[in-house]
């Protein structure tokens, strides 16, 4: 079985492999939003968050680092002394700078090798005292002064200190806390630290006065130093880490001015709330969830301050594609005449596949005239006779998949005129929909109307599949009500008893012997033929109220218009698409935010 300190490491590993795996998803969805504006800032944003992720991964096997950071005569290396409890662990004094390597305190010089690797063997100082034995899952380091004249030098040093710390201590001196050299030095690290714990340190407090200490030097620094570095600081504390050593060589004429010292509070932070083994899981598994969560709340909050104009834009589309495709329902609607012989003989064609008997040969008999009418007709448009001639053949020979006998019933004439009056209704509303889309933050180049708009061909099968889909429908529906079984058989009842009754008096005269005359057979067919030609008229009467082609064209159009209410966008132009998945990222967000672990 696992240690526990393992177990929970590898639980730890694998939420944080969530975390990226999030980031790597939102950074996705903004990367395919080129036209949105703030889209690539932010997917920058994930890009460094994943890479900060994977640096506090990376750090899960090793101690905590507690980086003590600050500009000279600060007291950062007598603070590490205090720790020590050796006075000359770290070398302090008058001569600046004081510190010109990094001074890594710990319980074990093994413990340090990832950060000597690190920074370089000749820039680290390995120390330990009796102190630091108890310092199981903590490395403190000194760093080199901010503000010396080897700053130059000692400026990457401390970058890639700061970089490789869990918390990090910056010290200020209580004479001047405010010291804006130091504090602009420090601030593009602190915004980028992703560490667990930030702690600002007030040092020799007990050279100030007491009350003005409390009630105006430390008020004052929290507020300027949130300020200047626009991110909370964990704790701000006072100390005299010189009242901790073993000889504080204090002048003799200017003592401590009081014993306000919050040293013991730092300490207990350090070496007891911290430096425990599931102190370290915790902190770096809560630090990369805040990285995940920050940059959530980031995108949220930028896409928020767009709502209003995205989802006005968002309506405005969606006006204007049902006003468009409207219009070019009644365009399509005007232009329908070439289509009603085509739409018949469909409606024939399927009623020939359903019925059955004597009525069933007539229809098949009548579907089959229809595609010969259509090809005949076909030979007087304009157009290449030759072909024309081969589709009537090939319509006359092959029933299903006749092309030219149905040609008209999707007539591209039709389309085109849809087409057209769609693609007009369209440009005329497209400025005012840009105008809302670049107040919610899109670029400029969305004015193009012709990024808004499919091309033609596309735009024309999308339109023509609509409502071939519809009408088709629609010719299904009163086909198979034209096909029920009790109307076949009141149609076909007629014809049946004729040959019923022609049958039984053939069969009976041929038993008796008493053959019938040809006669009779010639007036039986004739009967039969009658019955045949006068149900059948009665069902075309039928079919005529029914399914007319004109009653059919105008229910399929009532089903078009009502579909412009649930249409989806029918062109899925890039300006679209990228605002509907926009919109879709807000609302996944926000459901994020209300279920947040």
């Amino acid at each position: 079985m696992l240690p526990t300190r393992q177990s929970a490491t590898l639980k730890a590993l694998g939420k944080i492999e969530g975390f990226k795996n999030d980031l790597n998803m939102l950074s996705s969805t903004l990367a395919d939003l080129p036209l949105w504006l703030p889209a690539t800032a932010l997917t920058k944003q994930c890009d460094e968050a994943i890479r900060m992720i994977n640096d506090i991964a990376e750090r899960f096997e090793r101690k905590l680092v507690v980086t003590i950071v600050g500009p000279c005569g600060a007291g950062k290396s007598t603070l590490l002394n205090a720790f020590a409890g050796i006075d000359d662990l770290s070398p302090a004094g008058h001569q600046r700078p004081t510190t010109g390597h990094v001074i890594v305190f710990g319980s074990d010089e093994q413990d340090a090798g990832q950060l000597v690797a690190n920074l370089g063997g000749e820039s680290v100082e390995v120390k330990s005292s009796p102190a630091a034995v108890v310092l199981e899952h903590v490395l403190i380091i000194d760093t080199p002064d901010t503000d010396s004249m080897a700053y130059r030098k000692h400026a990457p040093l401390v970058r890639e200190a700061i970089a490789r710390s869990d918390m990090l201590l910056c010290v200020f001196d209580s004479e001047n806390p405010k010291r804006k050299d130091h504090v602009d030095f420090l601030a593009p690290f602190i915004r980028k630290f992703n560490g667990e714990s930030l702690v600002s340190v007030i040092n020799k407090c007990d050279r100030q006065d007491e009350a003005e200490l409390k009630n105006r030097i430390l008020p004052d620094f929290s507020a300027y130093i949130q300020a200047a570095w626009q991110t909370s600081v964990d704790r701000t504390l006072c100390i005299s880490a010189r009242r901790h050593l073993k000889d504080p060589q204090w002048d003799q004429t200017a003592g401590p001015k009081h014993n306000f010292d919050q040293f013991e509070e730092l300490q207990n932070l350090i070496f007891d709330s911290i430096n425990r083994a599931g102190y370290v899981v915790d902190r770096r598994l809560e630090n990369a969830r805040s990285l995940r969560d920050y940059i959530f709340d980031e995108v949220e909050r930028e896409i928020i301050g767009y709502s209003t104009a995205l989802m006005t834009a968002r309506q405005k589309i969606h006006e204007a594609e049902r006003k468009a495709f409207l219009e070019a329902v009644s365009a399509m609607k005007n232009d329908d005449s070439r289509q009603l012989f085509g739409i018949g003989l469909m409606v024939y064609q399927k009623l020939a596949q359903r019925w059955v008997g004597p009525m069933g040969w007539m229809i098949a008999i009548w579907a089959r005239l229809l595609i010969f009418g259509t090809g005949m007709a076909a030979l007087l448009r304009f157009g290449r006779p030759v072909t024309q001639i081969m589709g009537m053949i090939s319509a006359w020979r092959h029933f299903k998949e006749s092309k030219s006998a149905t040609a008209d019933v999707h007539n591209d004439e039709q389309v085109g005129a849809g087409l057209r009056r769609y693609r007009l209704t369209t440009m005329s509303n497209w400025p005012d929909i840009a105008e809302s889309l670049i107040d919610g933050g899109f670029n400029g180049a969305v004015r193009r109307v012709d990024d808004a708009l499919l091309a033609a061909e596309t735009l024309s099968e999308q339109l023509a599949g609509i409502w071939s889909g519809i009408l088709d429908s629609e010719i299904e529906r009163v086909s198979r009500r034209l096909c029920g079984i009790l109307l076949q058989i009141v149609f076909n009842l007629p014809a049946f008893g004729i040959l019923g009754y022609s049958g039984w008096i053939t069969v009976k005269g041929f038993l008796l012997g008493k053959y019938l005359a040809g006669v009779f057979f010639l007036h039986a067919l004739w009967s039969i033929g009658i019955i045949l030609i006068l149900s059948f008229f009665i069902f075309q009467a039928c079919v005529r109220l029914t399914a007319g082609p004109e009653r059919i064209t105008a229910k399929a159009f009532e089903k078009m218009k009502g579909r412009a209410d649930q249409l989806d966008m029918m062109t899925p132009n890039p300006v679209l698409v990228q605002l509907e998945s926009l919109i879709e990222l807000n609302a996944l967000l926000s459901s994020r935010g209300s279920r947040r672990f």
